[in-house]
């Protein structure tokens, strides 16, 4: 006698089987710090492009689970060719026309809640982009990021052309990452009345300022509650703000910001308009001195009176260690290496500087890693630097020092280390034997 498994059951299971952390609503709102960054793509991305396989597979064991898989394949769609948006937009639009599809079933781009568009090279059938998202009624999540080498007279229009066809999932929309310059005012202004029809949007990330003089739109500013900007200079190409913030409600909580000596003015600027609303400041330090954080970091203590959390991308721990750094009284300090440790040197200056926050930052509860790569090496290569410095210096730390998941850094190195020490301890029981 064989045994049926409910659907509901499958639908469970096809779930797990393709479940990618942090890559969906509300998952993603976890990872706000690394939306529209490198360091995204690198560790959550790979993940993302692999579950596809999984789908393909589910939906071509037999029709029953095509049509129990199906959304899961279509959840999230990954474009990195154009070559392949022709199928993409044909399969969409004859679902969406009511071929191939079962009577009653909602179309194949009913189900997508996310939009990944990477595009190198070539910009040949680019056009059709704006065909697929017009498809996508539901989206949730949108990532644009355009480097293309054509002519910029050809690569306008297909630009232009994208707010228009966001507005047909307006009101679903809560993350936008335009992770591509905006060439031209046209685009610029296409984009801004966009923003200003999403009234659920929570996540904006540009590649720059778009607004010249610095000042966010206020019908933006009363729904978002993330700003990423990848370049925080205020260009004159940009387009009019406006001159005050008015009355009008923000709901700005949470800036992040690759920084640097070149943005330094339009940081303070910008920083002074809406410092007093930030609970949450990410920086990114990379190829910047010591001195070029200590400014970004003044100029936090003097602006943002309300910040309970900060995270730090460094490319060298031992920024931390200098006499001249002084926090502001967060609650959280995420804190990461750009590039890998590649010295015993890194992890040493990062507890020493930890040791000193016991004293120097009272109100500090909790003490991230927040880059899978940096606590990878603390438990394969620096095993013997973290826990002795964890167990003496930091034994009776005041704040909680987590990995990149949240878990006791202590516990992971010692749920690596004691099964080795275990394995050791029989060797030498077994030679004292012999």
């Amino acid at each position: 006698m064989t045994t049926r498994i409910p659907p509901e059951v499958w639908d469970r299971i096809f779930e797990i089987a393709t479940h990618v952390p942090y890559i969906f609503i509300p998952e993603i709102f976890d990872k706000s710090t690394f939306i529209g960054s490198r360091k995204y793509d690198v560790i959550y991305l790979p993940a993302f492009a692999d579950a596809f396989a999984t789908k393909r597979n589910l939906v071509l064991v037999c029709k029953q689970w095509w049509h129990l898989a199906i959304r899961y394949l279509y959840g999230a769609l990954l474009i990195r060719d154009t070559r392949k948006l022709l199928s993409i937009c044909s399969t969409l639009q004859s679902y969406a026309n009511g071929k191939g599809a079962v009577p009653g079933a909602k179309p194949l781009g009913w189900w997508t809640e996310r939009l990944d568009v990477e595009i190198r090279g070539s910009a040949a059938d680019g056009e059709r982009l704006v065909d697929v998202i017009m498809c996508l009624p539901n989206l949730a999540i949108v990532h644009l990021d355009f480097r293309i080498s054509l002519s910029i007279f050809l690569y306008e229009p297909i630009m232009r052309s994208i707010p228009n066809a966001l507005r047909h999932a307006a009101s679903t929309l809560r993350v936008l990452d335009w992770s591509t310059r905006l060439l031209d005012p046209a685009t610029l202004l296409g984009l801004q009345e966009l923003l200003a029809e999403l009234p659920q949007l929570c996540i904006l990330c540009c590649q720059y300022m778009p607004w010249m003089d610095g000042v966010i739109p206020q019908n933006i500013l009363s729904s978002i509650t993330t700003f990423a900007v990848k370049e925080m200079f205020i260009t004159e190409g940009g387009i009019p703000g406006e001159c005050r913030l008015g009355d009008r409600r923000v709901n700005l909580r949470e800036v992040i910001i690759d920084a640097g000596w070149y943005g330094l003015e339009s940081w303070s600027r910008f920083m002074c308009l809406y410092g007093t609303f930030l609970s949450s400041v990410h920086l990114t330090m990379s190829g910047f001195s010591s001195e070029a954080l200590f400014h970004h970091l003044a100029i936090i203590k003097q602006s943002c009176p309300n910040i309970r959390r900060l995270t730090l991308s460094l490319t060298d721990f031992s920024y931390l260690t200098r006499e001249t750094l002084t926090l502001p009284p967060i609650e959280y300090l995420g804190v990461n290496m750009v590039e890998a440790c590649h010295s015993k040197m890194e992890p040493e200056s990062l507890f020493s500087a930890l040791a000193i926050f016991k004293d120097t930052v009272p109100t500090l509860r909790v003490v991230q890693l927040t880059h899978p790569d940096n606590v990878d090496r603390l438990l394969t290569v620096y095993q013997e630097v973290a826990i002795g410095a964890l167990e003496t210096d930091l034994a009776e730390c005041p704040f909680r020092i987590e990995d990149h998941d949240g878990n006791l850094l202590l516990e992971r190195l010692k749920a690596v280390v004691e099964p080795f020490c275990y394995i050791k301890y029989l060797f030498q029981s077994a030679d004292a034997f012999d």
